[in-house]
């Protein structure tokens, strides 16, 4: 029994809802960072000490800001058809991928405290690489994959022309 991978239109909205999921995360985080507040931690009560915490900015950014323009790229690269999409959601989920294990890291051990907010950022990341690696290896020759060959069809084209003897 063979698999039906997802066509190219389905992939393109599930990283598409991805996207707009991690933007909801990412955009609450910023909207609390600077407004000043705390966010709401429901789940393990480190959200605070996670995002006061040193590893919360890179060279000043605020880390969850990054997270906006990662998941923007991301719906960029949904709504962008062909290679140039592809290109775009693989790049930026690798990148985000790597970022978001960092930051695990830095939770997990230099920090000593697990924001839930930023949980749910790694999955939706994780999630993103898995559907731009799928999207990016159905172009590239999967089971309705698109591509194309580097070298003519062997076939002859016309009749083929008489022996001659010799």
């Amino acid at each position: 029994m063979s698999r039906a991978w997802p066509g190219e239109t389905a992939l393109r909205v599930a990283i598409a809802v991805v996207a707009i999921a991690g933007l909801a995360v990412s955009g609450y985080l910023t909207a609390v960072r600077y407004s000043g507040g705390d966010p709401a931690c429901v789940v393990g009560g480190g959200c605070t000490t996670v995002q006061e915490s040193e590893y919360s900015e890179l060279a000043g950014i605020p880390v969850a800001v990054l997270g906006l323009v990662a998941y923007a790229a991301l719906l960029v690269a949904a709504i962008l058809p062909g290679p140039a999409g592809r290109a775009l959601g693989l790049f930026t989920a690798l990148v985000g991928v790597g970022f978001s294990a960092w930051l695990t890291y830095a939770e997990l051990v230099l920090i000593e405290a697990i924001c839930a907010w930023c949980v749910a950022s790694a999955v939706l990341i994780t999630l993103a690489l898995i559907l731009t690696a799928a999207r990016a290896a159905r172009a590239g020759g999967g089971p309705e994959g698109t591509a194309r060959r580097s070298a003519p069809d062997p076939s002859p084209q016309g009749p083929t022309p008489p022996a001659t003897p010799g």
